[in-house]
């Protein structure tokens, strides 16, 4: 259990710090599909991997499944508590991208006198089912690892008499 926490924690900072570095470059950029797929797919090929190496190790499909689970529950709690930092720190150009225009407004009719506040409300209230989604793909991903994890297990060595 202490490594799957240890993996995920690793990663969500790995994620929070890619994203971080990537609004820093290029505050504007758009959430493209293709954008979507790069910064994710990795994400939940990582969870997929450690579901495989769990389940390749015990034999046991259910092991890849709670990995993978675990993984991306951590990985996605320290990765939206970077997305805290990544708001706070970029709000003012991020209020100008095209995918902020509902958000901000939703804060014109909102009755909050601080945009900052009104969007750490948002980002808090909406940071558990951001979570629990992640935690269901990673399930998912870890449960196609672990069945190639279980079908690519080698043969146990038997003892000759």
């Amino acid at each position: 259990m202490r490594s799957q926490v240890f993996l995920g924690l690793l990663l969500g900072a790995a994620f929070g710090l890619w994203n971080l570095i990537a609004t820093q470059l290029n505050p504007l950029a758009e959430d493209t599909p293709i954008a979507l797929l790069v910064f994710y797919g990795p994400m939940f090929a990582f969870w997929g991997l450690a579901g495989f190496a769990a389940s390749r190790r015990t034999g046991r499909l259910l092991d890849g499944v709670k990995v993978g689970t675990t993984v991306a529950f951590v990985t996605f709690l320290v990765y939206v508590l970077t997305q805290f930092v990544r708001v706070n720190l970029f709000l003012d150009t991020l209020t100008q991208r095209s995918d902020w225009q509902n958000l901000v407004a939703r804060f014109q009719n909102s009755g909050y006198e601080s945009l900052r506040l009104y969007v750490n409300y948002v980002g808090l209230t909406g940071a558990s089912f951001k979570i629990l989604v992640a935690s269901i793909i990673g399930a998912g991903t870890g449960l196609v690892g672990g069945v190639i994890g279980t079908l690519c297990r080698p043969e146990p060595r038997r003892i000759p008499r």
